[in-house]
């Protein structure tokens, strides 16, 4: 599958604020940690919890009211 490269650079750009983040399993309220080359990590703010999930399963993502 192929990688989303504008919602990846989005993600990238989000500077550490929430986003709404969707991918194959699902949709998330999500925050970036960390980032490499086939993954990223982000903490889920309803959760708490850390997930890692390869870049080539997120669909798109929400920031400041705009899907990507």
């Amino acid at each position: 599958m192929k990688m989303n490269n504008k919602a990846i650079a989005a993600i990238r750009e989000s500077k550490g604020r929430f986003f709404g983040l969707t991918t194959k399993h699902g949709t998330h309220n999500a925050r970036l940690v960390r980032e490499t080359n086939n993954y990223i990590t982000f903490v889920d703010r309803n959760s708490g919890a850390e997930h890692k999930v390869a870049k080539t399963s997120v669909k798109n993502v929400r920031i400041a009211g705009q899907v990507v």
